[in-house]
């Protein structure tokens, strides 16, 4: 299922009108500027997977409330994704495909990542979120970009894992398309995120 800057918006919009919050309240809950809100929630700007987690936390919700449907819950929980079935979103750096969607407060978010940016001057958000992250090449080669580390090259079939609190980013060293497996870990998944503008 891809999901448009403008479903992704009015999911937000439906989130906070359901909890009777203003803009600046879910601002001062999540640390997202008024101005960022009002564009997100009107469909005017892609966001970020670092600003959804960061709005999803001052909503007291999951990452995954925001994408997907009805949540599953209980004890022994599955979830499958069938190909095609991920949730689908975009920015300028990058495209996402949210597997296991439908389990909320799970400790990790697996995401399919394709990496658009080819050029040092196309990172436009450095991501930086509390917990950790693994990211395994699936095709094609990056670079990793990280606040402290020199950049790191990596084909299919290489991995990282990394604190996710330090500043990171990807980049695509192929003509063709390149693909990460990112499966990022925390506490129930409700953790603040910190986008920083490179």
């Amino acid at each position: 299922m891809d999901l448009t800057t403008s479903q992704i918006g009015e999911r937000i919009k439906n989130l906070r009108r359901k909890r009777s919050w203003t803009l600046q309240y879910l601002c001062q809950r999540s640390g997202v500027s008024v101005s960022t809100l009002s564009k997100l929630e009107n469909g005017q700007v892609a966001t970020s997977f670092d600003t959804l987690l960061k709005v999803a936390h001052g909503l007291e919700t999951s990452f995954d409330a925001i994408l997907s449907g009805p949540a599953s819950r209980g004890e022994g929980r599955l979830t499958v994704t069938r190909q095609g079935d991920a949730v689908n979103f975009s920015t300028s750096m990058y495209e996402y495909a949210v597997h296991s969607g439908k389990l909320r407060q799970k400790h990790m978010i697996p995401l399919l990542m394709e990496i658009k940016a080819r050029h040092f001057n196309e990172i436009t958000v450095w991501s930086s979120h509390e917990g950790e992250e693994f990211v395994y090449v699936v095709k094609g080669k990056i670079s990793l970009y990280t606040e402290y580390y020199e950049p790191l090259f990596l084909s299919a079939g290489d991995s990282a894992y990394i604190d996710s609190k330090m500043r990171h980013a990807f980049l695509n060293r192929t003509r063709s398309s390149s693909q990460i497996l990112s499966v990022c870990l925390g506490s129930g998944l409700d953790f603040p995120a910190l986008e920083v503008k490179a």
